[in-house]
């Protein structure tokens, strides 16, 4: 009985981890071993004849059962680092990644050496003409004029390339449309002389020059005109028959003048 206590307080210590229930069980059990027993410390050699147990010895053995699990450590210090591994593999390349942000202007390098030249173009196409209109003429009188309110007719021809001026006539005739200058310089005598400049039928310029007796007078004239193809420019004395002084000789010269500035490009 004594052994069967001592284990069971063996076993009570190990497992009750109440301190308040493994007290009250403690004093449950040395309760026991205090109190008197018969026939335990003997056995029956014969019939109805005990013998005595081996001083010491437990008739009962009672296995203990596994101990609860105890509580997790706390973890132990960091080891050594361990000698670096062989080298891998090349990995495959990764994804494009997006595309950043545009970097500062750096600073502009030196100038590099000049290049040697490139191979020659191809010709190109024509151009437009580079032709230059042309309208001149330039006329001077050979007699006295007696007619007045006709066109004068100039016949000495210092330059009528073109054929614009018809000395028949003595009419300029416009056949490149533009901007012309005309001019007139004649000699008076003999009488007053009123000379306009007709352009389509319309007087555009007026010019008179009053005779002074026993003597040669000069009288000029100039304008900027505007002519389309087609329109007539000449020289006419007008008024009476007491203003066509208009005189030239082998010393004295009446002239008319015209040639073009500027075509028109419409």
């Amino acid at each position: 009985m004594e052994c069967v206590a001592w284990c069971v307080l063996a076993w009570l210590t190990m497992w009750i981890w109440v301190p308040g229930l493994r007290m009250l069980l403690l004093r449950a059990v040395l309760l026991l071993l205090v109190l008197p027993t018969h026939g335990q410390d003997s056995v029956t050699e014969g019939p109805g004849v005990l013998l005595p147990l081996a001083k010491g010895a437990c008739t009962v053995w009672l296995a203990g059962i596994p101990g609860h699990p105890g509580h997790n450590g706390t973890p132990g210090r960091d080891g050594r680092d361990g000698t670096p591994g062989e080298k891998g593999e090349k990995g495959d390349p990764g994804l494009v990644g997006p595309k950043g942000d545009t970097g500062e202007t750096g600073v502009t390098g030196v100038e590099g050496p000049r290049g040697f030249p490139g191979i020659p173009g191809r010709k190109g196409e024509p151009g437009e003409s580079a032709y230059v209109h042309r309208s001149a003429f330039s006329v001077g009188l050979e007699s006295r004029v007696t007619v007045p309110n006709i066109p004068i007719r100039f016949t000495k021809i210092f330059y009528n390339l073109q054929n614009h001026y018809d000395g028949t006539t003595g009419k300029f005739h416009c056949n490149i449309p533009g901007l012309y200058y005309f001019s007139y310089h004649i000699t008076v005598y003999l009488k007053d002389v009123k000379v306009s400049l007709y352009k389509k039928d319309k007087a555009m310029l007026f010019t008179y020059d009053q005779y002074q007796e026993k003597n040669v007078d000069q009288a000029s004239g100039s304008v900027l005109l505007h002519l389309e193809v087609g329109d007539q420019v000449w020289l006419q004395v007008y008024g009476d028959g007491n203003s066509y002084g208009l005189y030239a000789d082998n010393v004295h010269d009446s002239t008319f003048t015209g040639f073009l500035l500027y075509h028109d490009t419409n």
